[in-house]
């Protein structure tokens, strides 16, 4: 018996170490650095016990900043010791009550080796798991060799984009095709997570459902409305958003609660009840810095995510940091010559869904940050919020104008609210629009003047995109990397309908558009376009002088036709 007992405490020793909602994200220098996250079901708090339990193994190229221990055969392997904690939070008594999460655990991976493979494994992790990732391209431009061009292995660098996504079987859809792309390299998302809304335990099944596509792909977050969820008894707000997320903060996070939101509720579905809504639309306290808002390098691309919840005017932490930080990129553009911007309220919408909110409205018409967008030349704005799909044209100030950002809504992700269906009459900026379908976007950074953006929506009707064996094979295979919820009864195991493109267009960058075009699908022969040009300017020549011979054998007055031909040709000049 005492044998058993010592077995039966070994073994929950062990599963209170196992990794679960294993995360990745893009470090600082991005192309060297990767933040891992996990979380454990150890009830130690103590800081020594954090240097035994938060530990990763990773194994790959080295730059050289970091000292590797022995590893297999040639390839480097080496121990990093990161950091833990864990938060508590209080919901309102008679829906949720308090919470207090498992131990997070958090490394970062640094002197990586740009575009490279990278297998790691963390304690706690069963002999059989085998975790891999890949960093990202390069953030610098290739240097040319002195006689002739050099290829840039940036390009081409595909971004998959999601916004309000949540927990249902279409949330589930969404990652499946976003795992199923084998040339996404790393996910944006738009804001509004896990649909938590305070019951925090639903943090805990996003980070498993999320698990097997973040724990391979560097996934980078801005905050929505619903991470807000303001505390019953404190009124903090974005709690378990700066806790569960390893964004690459500038600088520790400053916050400051909220009075008007102690209280507050948030039962589900909506019903009425005393007391403010816990994640409402709109500016509820001060959140800077930490998650709130960042910048990193991603391959060609410098992508700027910023918090629509917090103080926006001219003289907020915030707006400071971003006109610095833009003004700053202004110096390198040439080495990072995309920009695109990362916020949960569009500033262009014409669903009547969330129409003209303050924060939106101050953040554009009001604190300029349109038109430090549009000052400084970014390509695409991705925003959330409204459950829909919609692109607009390239628009500045209400108008439709070139060389203006490109806005793009994928509040579509597949969140248990349902769709915004209902749209206004169609602005002369808006391109699509579509408030019945769930999807997802690509960007695809061709080159340095054009992005290929695809918007794909489900639909029942397509053949299968992953077919039962294909489907059976990839479960197996996230479940060796550790995902723990691709089990069997889990939707991996099934096939997965294709999801059609149904708008796609090429975005000019507006700092770069006239150099070079667009990577010809099927390529014209340039010889017999330069025999064409020049049939068309021999025919014309021969046509002016024949006119003009006509007209100098009359003395008289000119006739009509030599009038009409010296106009033709004054007008061709």
């Amino acid at each position: 018996m005492r044998h058993l007992k010592v077995l039966v405490g070994f073994l929950h020793a062990l599963a209170e170490h196992v990794p679960q909602q294993v995360a990745l994200a893009a470090g600082s220098q991005v192309d060297s650095q990767v933040s891992i996250t996990w979380l454990t079901n150890d009830t130690r708090d103590d800081p020594s016990s954090c240097d035994e339990a938060a530990v990763a193994w990773v194994s790959g190229p080295l730059t050289g900043n970091e000292e590797p221990n022995e590893g297999n055969g040639s390839i480097p392997e080496w121990r990093i010791v990161g950091s833990c904690l864990r938060y508590s939070f209080g919901a309102a008594p008679e829906l949720y009550g308090n919470y207090t999460s498992g131990r997070i655990h958090r490394v970062v991976a640094q002197g990586l080796v740009a575009n490279s493979e990278y297998k790691y494994t963390l304690r706690g992790d069963p002999a059989t798991v085998k975790r891999r990732f890949r960093t990202l391209p390069s953030s610098a431009a290739p240097e040319p060799p002195a006689a002739g061009a050099v290829t840039d292995a940036r390009f081409p660098f595909a971004l998959g984009v999601i916004g309000d996504l949540g927990q249902t079987a279409d949330s589930q859809d969404t990652i499946r095709h976003l795992d199923a792309d084998p040339l996404i390299r790393l996910v944006l998302h738009a804001g509004d997570m896990s649909y938590a809304d305070t019951d925090q335990k639903r943090w805990d099944s996003y980070g498993l459902t999320v698990e097997p596509l973040a724990s391979r792909l560097q996934w980078m977050v801005c905050p929505g409305n619903h991470e807000i969820e303001s505390d019953y008894y404190t009124g903090d707000n974005f709690v378990a958003y700066e806790a569960r997320f390893a964004m690459p903060a500038v600088q520790q996070p400053k916050t400051s609660p909220s009075q008007e939101q102690m209280g507050c509720k948030h039962p589900y579905p909506t019903t009425p009840h005393s007391g403010r809504d816990c994640t409402p639309s709109a500016f509820t306290g001060h959140y800077d810095w930490g998650n709130s808002f960042y910048a990193f390098d991603a391959g060609p691309a410098r992508v700027i995510s910023l918090n629509s919840y917090t103080y926006t005017h001219p003289s907020s932490e915030q707006y400071n940091w971003l006109k610095e930080e833009l003004e700053a990129l202004a110096h390198r553009r040439s080495q990072t010559p995309w920009l695109i911007i990362m916020m949960h309220c569009p500033f262009y919408n014409s669903n009547a869904a969330h129409q003209a909110e303050g924060q939106a409205s101050l953040m554009r018409d009001f604190h300029g940050f349109e038109d430090l967008f549009y000052k400084h030349k970014a390509a695409v704005v991705i925003n959330g919020h409204v459950h829909a799909y919609e692109r607009t044209h390239p628009v500045y100030q209400n108008a439709s104008q070139d060389g203006a950002p490109t806005y793009l809504c994928v509040g579509d992700g597949g969140n248990r609210e349902g769709h915004a269906k209902t749209y206004l009459e169609q602005p002369q900026w808006s391109a699509f629009r579509d408030g019945l379908s769930f999807g997802h976007g690509r960007l695809v950074i061709e080159n340095i003047s054009h992005m290929r953006w695809e918007w794909f929506r489900n639909d029942p009707t397509q053949s299968d995109l992953v077919d039962q064996a294909n489907a059976i094979r990839r479960a197996r295979q996230l479940a060796n990397a550790g995902a723990s919820t691709v089990t069997v009864e889990s939707g991996w195991y099934q096939p997965l309908k294709a999801r059609p493109v149904d708008d796609s267009v090429w975005i000019l960058n507006p700092y770069k558009h006239q150099e070079p075009g667009p990577p010809q699908r099927s390529p014209m022969n340039t010889s017999l376009v330069i025999i064409g040009v020049v049939s068309a300017v021999a025919v014309a020549l021969v046509s002016a002088i024949a006119v003009v011979h006509r007209c100098r054998r009359r003395r008289a007055e000119p006739h009509a036709e030599c009038v009409e031909s010296s106009a033709e040709m004054g007008s061709a000049r």
